[in-house]
């Protein structure tokens, strides 16, 4: 028996009923990935314009160790010269070198000086 054009017509209705429910559960997800990636999408900005941040102050921190470093490493050559002047007068004159003024602060500073020129030298 074949079925009647009313039949027919019923059973379009039901799977266009059935097509649309899945369209509407498939709108509804892809509602919610959108809004997911939204998300992410201004995470990931947020957390890469902290990284810009941090990076250019982080350059900006490198450059003035640097700086500070070179310097830090000129008065350490001046406070050598003069700890070998005092080294050679102390000699000559047949003193203990220690005995001469502010050259045990000299040599403390030189050492101090040292460490932290490595130290920064290790970060750069």
């Amino acid at each position: 028996m074949k079925p009647t054009n009313e039949q027919i017509i019923s059973a379009l209705n039901e799977l266009i009923k059935e097509s649309k429910t899945e369209l509407k559960s498939e709108k509804i997800e892809l509602a919610g990935n959108i809004q997911d990636l939204l998300k992410r999408s201004k995470a990931v900005t947020s957390l890469g314009k902290n990284i810009e941040i941090s990076s250019k102050e982080l350059k900006d921190v490198k450059n003035s160790l640097s700086v500070d470093n070179s310097d830090l490493r000129d008065e350490m050559k001046s406070i050598s010269k003069g700890m070998e002047q005092a080294d050679k007068a102390a000699k000559e004159l047949g003193l203990n070198v220690n005995d001469i003024p502010n050259y045990k602060e000299a040599l403390s500073a030189y050492k101090y000086g040292l460490d932290m020129s490595n130290q920064a030298s290790k970060l750069l």
